[in-house]
């Protein structure tokens, strides 16, 4: 049987590097994110109810990536490693949503920017349900990107950026000593030590619904309107809205603040 577990504000409910040996559903409450980088310590966001917590730890085999501690009183329902996967094995949403992140991550992520990137599905995690993105036609919806910060103003200017073709790749540009990603993001970006942003960080992408922006395995994973997404959380992609939409990159403090317009 699972155990019903209650947090106070500011208890760890798990440490970075810590074995991976439970997984929590958030019942009530907030639990924030940390990794540390070095000396610093970056929040990467939240996990609220109805959302789990290090689940891909135990799928994984590893030890944790990142802390978790709580950001408001609350509870959460803990089952051991055995227990949830246990609860997979009876939960078909459960089983299904895991195993679209997981093919998600199996695949090169060359494989998920190319021609033939598969579209992320609102209702999953994130993981392929349908064709690749096409050009833009003149009639269809314009979208742009910019910078909303002004230390990416300083690395990419003012002016909003056309987008013009889906998926649109945006990463960091790499170091001296590293190698190149496997496609080269359709928007570099300069970055320094401890990097904030990975060399292949998000991207633009569509669906038959809409829009949305996926994580693309970053190392500090993604903001989309508020909603964390990436390793450390429930889902890889989020869907964008009409209008502007505020995308942070490489945590909630990160200089890499998006506006991204459609309409």
């Amino acid at each position: 049987m699972s155990m019903l577990a209650r947090f106070k504000r500011g208890d760890f409910l798990f440490r970075q590097d810590d074995a991976s040996d439970r997984v929590l559903l958030v019942k009530s409450g907030e639990i924030e994110i940390w990794r540390n980088m070095g000396t610093d310590s970056v929040l990467l966001g939240h996990v609220r109810s109805g959302e789990w917590v290090g689940e891909m730890g135990v799928i994984e085999g590893r030890s944790r990536s990142a802390s978790a501690r709580a950001s408001e009183d609350g509870e959460a329902e803990v089952l051991t490693a055995q227990q949830f996967l246990e609860r997979v094995s009876n939960d078909p949403v459960l089983a299904r949503d895991l195993i679209l992140r997981l093919s998600v991550r199996l695949r090169d992520i060359e494989d998920k920017i190319s021609g033939e990137l598969h579209s992320f599905s609102h209702s999953g995690s994130g993981g392929p349900s349908g064709p690749a993105s096409e050009p833009r036609g003149e009639n269809e919806i314009a979208i742009s990107i910019a910078a909303e910060s002004a230390a990416l103003q300083a690395s990419i200017g003012a002016a909003p950026i056309r987008i013009a073709r889906l998926p649109f790749v945006i990463g960091r540009t790499p170091a001296e000593n590293e190698t190149l990603p496997s496609q080269h993001p359709d928007l570099s970006i300069n970055d320094y030590l401890p990097f904030r942003l990975s060399r292949q960080h998000f991207m633009i992408g569509r669906t038959v619904g809409g829009f949305v922006a996926a994580d693309l395995g970053s190392t500090l994973g993604t903001l989309v309107n508020g909603q964390a997404i990436g390793h450390y959380f429930t889902k890889d992609s989020a869907p964008l809205h009409r209008g502007e939409n505020h995308i942070v990159a490489g945590g909630s403090d990160s200089p890499f603040k998006f506006l991204v317009s459609i309409g």
